[in-house]
Order: structure tokens, then C-alpha cells, then sequence
């Protein structure tokens, strides 16, 4: 059985010359798992989007 491993924060720390590898709260984007203090919104010293609704709100029924 193959174990999982969490995924962590691969955000390149150049001045220590290190990946970040933080697990905690890592989640996925473009760039790659990023930590909270790594998100491309907080690299750029922007608050996170907040999540909408979603497509489904803007879906029309068939009548």
C-alpha cells in the first residue's frame, strides 16, 4: 500500500537558497503547492479572493 504524503510549499526562498516546504494549509495553484504565506496573492502583499458562488448560480433551467 502506497503512502500519502502531504503535499508541501515548493515557493524558492533565494535568499536562504531553499524550497519552503511547509505542509500546513498547502493548497494547489498554477504555480504550483503553495503555503499561505506563499500564495500568489500574498507574494504580491494582496488579501486572498474570497470564494463566490460558483457557475451553478449562473445556470440557467431548462423550462
Amino acid at each position: 500500500m502506497k503512502e500519502t504524503t502531504r503535499p508541501e510549499c515548493t515557493h524558492w526562498i533565494g535568499a536562504e537558497a531553499r524550497h519552503c516546504k511547509e505542509a500546513d494549509g498547502v493548497r494547489q495553484y498554477i504555480p504550483g503547492p503553495r503555503c499561505p504565506l506563499h500564495t500568489p496573492a500574498a507574494l504580491q502583499g494582496k488579501s486572498e479572493t474570497q470564494p463566490g458562488p460558483g457557475w451553478p448560480i449562473h445556470r440557467k433551467e431548462a423550462s
